[in-house]
């Protein structure tokens, strides 16, 4: 079963029991990542997609401040109860900022994966150059129900046509 919903800051729709939100003012990789414009700089972070399909969060190692990373440069391990998973950058910059509240509270990225959650803060080498190298947030919520329709027939095959 899936519904859609756009309305106010978000996209939304729901699949099985497990409502997806994309919200609108962001910036999104097809590696799950958000990127959000703050004063010339770039807040990144995972997507409530992410998340929810890699369960909790446990641990969180975090990069050092004053790194320099490229696009696509691994830059946070994030340990939950089912993976490990290794996010990517989604563009070029130093990092000037961690959530260093995370290595506390990792769990902040499941409850509050666009807000308290957050990951760190980049400052890009063209601003202009990384944001168009991203996907708009509808471009990313289409992206998303396509993943999530396949994940639905696999899980239906798996099941010999079972719903």
């Amino acid at each position: 079963m899936k519904c859609v919903k756009m309305n106010g800051e978000y996209y939304q729709i729901l699949v099985d029991k497990f409502i997806f939100t994309v919200k609108k003012s962001l910036r999104y990789t097809e590696n799950g990542t958000w990127v959000e414009v703050e004063n010339g700089h770039l807040r990144v972070g995972v997507t409530d997609f992410l998340q929810k399909r890699g369960g909790d969060v446990v641990y969180i190692e975090l990069p050092k401040v004053s790194s320099t990373v490229k696009r696509a440069d691994e830059i946070v391990q994030i340990e939950t109860i089912k993976t490990v998973s290794t996010i990517i950058s989604p563009v070029e910059g130093r990092i000037v900022e961690v959530n260093s509240s995370l290595q506390n509270k990792p769990e902040a990225i499941n409850e509050d994966p666009y807000g308290k959650g957050w990951l760190v803060i980049i400052s890009p080498s063209n601003l202009q150059k990384e944001l168009s190298q991203l996907l708009t947030a509808e471009r990313y919520f289409e992206w998303m129900k396509i993943e999530l329709d396949e994940e639905m027939e696999k899980s239906k095959k798996e099941l010999g046509g079972f719903d």
